[in-house]
């Protein structure tokens, strides 16, 4: 590989022709809580230690595929707190810190079940290593060496260390494990060819652990770095896979420019921090936070809906009456029922006949609902929203998802897009649901919106 001493004099050529916002250089983000606790001597050495070979859980999703939103806290939060936020919050996504010397607070509540129970309740991971700082770092935390060979097997050491925390806590292969880099002064070229081999290292040790490189910095900084280091076209460099961007500029999307370009870390590989240190309050939950914006892996994305009794092509769902020939509603009738297991037979008839009638009554007898066998728009909201109470957000995809936004498009009476894709357009379709049966105004679609449409409430 070739010397990063020379890397770092054409990283500062090319800043040199970048835009003035990055000559106004200032501390774009700094994390949450992260003053104190500098610890004691490098812990694990320069050389790779063993790792401890405990089972990793496979069902861990750290970061896997998202768009939607996340938070970060200096300490992990309790059980009682997640699963608050978990039917409220817009969030989806929990960083937290799993190692590190400089780590600021406390983890009293981060364990391999509590990694777990969050992983089986929906909640996608981001961990955080947060030890050795810049040579040039200006807080009180350890710094790693300005020799670009000792930074880079100090790299190492903290992969090393990283990957015995994410494997203890069930976060297995194929994982992001992140980096936490802190605001410094990239004009100081030492300092920052340090920080260079420094990632360097780490991102290659991660690999060698079957691990995926994830990098946290400000946009001014590190991160910064990284689009020079792309732009300058360097060849034998360990890039991180992904990029957190710390940058408080309160928009969520993963835009960076002109910090880093729209072509490097494109699809999937970046999340912004665009809100720190604030406190938020969600079911009567406050929590001290950062605010992410996440698109990772595949990121979330429309289903084409599979089995859904033609229900992609109604927009509008009107009363059927006995014996009225419905071509569009009364097949899509004997269908839904016949999933619930209420119907047996044919569904292919256009007819709303006798039998399909006594079905209707047997769904309406089961869900309290006047049993007339016609299918009126409390029956259709009802009967097309049967089933589980999934807890559903910005970023959830999947059938579940598609059955939300049909039942929706009853119980409003206006057609909110069938794609399996929880987006803005069904967000805003919750919170006029919510508002209209009187549930709290949370962007979600949790027990109580189910509960509220299966008993067919419009």
């Amino acid at each position: 590989m070739e010397s990063l001493h020379r890397f770092s004099a054409h990283v500062g050529t090319i800043r040199g022709t970048m835009s003035s916002q990055l000559a106004r250089i200032r501390h774009a983000s700094r994390r949450t809580l992260t003053a104190v606790m500098a610890s004691a001597a490098l812990a694990a050495g320069l050389l790779a230690p063993a790792l401890a070979a405990g089972p990793a859980s496979a069902s861990v999703s750290a970061p896997g595929d998202f768009t939607g939103f996340g938070f970060d806290a200096c300490t992990a939060p309790t059980q009682a707190q997640m699963d608050a936020w978990r039917v409220s919050s817009p969030f989806a996504a929990v960083g937290v810190y799993i190692s590190g010397s400089s780590r600021a607070c406390a983890q009293p509540e981060l364990t391999r079940t509590w990694v777990t129970t969050q992983a089986r309740r929906g909640w996608r991971l981001m961990p955080l290593h947060v030890g050795m700082q810049a040579p040039c770092y200006a807080g009180n935390k350890q710094k790693m060496s300005a020799d670009p060979a000792t930074a880079r097997a100090q790299g190492i050491a903290a992969a090393n260390e990283s990957v015995t925390a994410a494997r203890a806590l069930g976060i297995g292969k194929k994982r992001v494990l992140y980096l936490d880099i802190e605001w410094y002064p990239v004009s100081n070229a030492a300092c920052d060819n340090a920080v260079l081999r420094f990632v360097d290292g780490w991102t290659a040790r991660l690999k060698q652990h079957g691990y995926k490189s994830g990098l946290y910095s400000s946009a001014s900084a590190a991160i910064s770095s990284m689009n020079a280091l792309r732009a300058a076209g360097v060849r034998g460099y360990h890039y991180p896979h992904h990029l957190w961007i710390g940058w408080y500029n309160r928009k969520p999307n993963v835009k960076a420019e002109p910090y880093l370009d729209d072509a490097y870390w494109a699809d999937g590989k970046r999340i912004h921090q665009y809100v720190g240190n604030t406190l938020a309050r969600y079911n009567g939950v406050t929590i001290n936070i950062d605010r992410n914006f996440l698109d990772v892996g595949k990121g979330s994305n429309a289903t084409k809906p599979k089995a859904q009794c033609r229900t992609h092509k109604i927009s509008t769902y009107r009363t059927v009456k006995r014996g009225q020939r419905r071509p569009d509603l009364a097949p899509t009738v004997k269908c839904l029922l016949k999933q619930r297991g209420y119907f047996k037979g044919s569904t292919k008839s256009k007819v709303h006949n006798a039998k399909a009638q006594r079905a209707v009554k047997r769904f309406q007898k089961a869900k309290g609902i006047k049993q007339s066998g016609i299918v009126t728009r409390r029956t259709w909201v009802a009967l097309l929203s049967d089933g589980s109470q999934p807890v559903l957000k910005r970023g959830s995809t999947g059938k579940q998802v598609y059955r939300l936004q049909r039942s929706l498009t009853a119980a409003l009476g206006r057609s909110v897009p069938r794609t399996g894709l929880f987006d803005t357009r069904t967000e805003k379709a919750v919170l006029a649901y919510r508002a209209k049966v009187k549930l709290p105004g949370w962007r979600t679609a949790e027990p109580r919106v189910w509960a509220s449409l299966q008993a067919g409430r419009r």
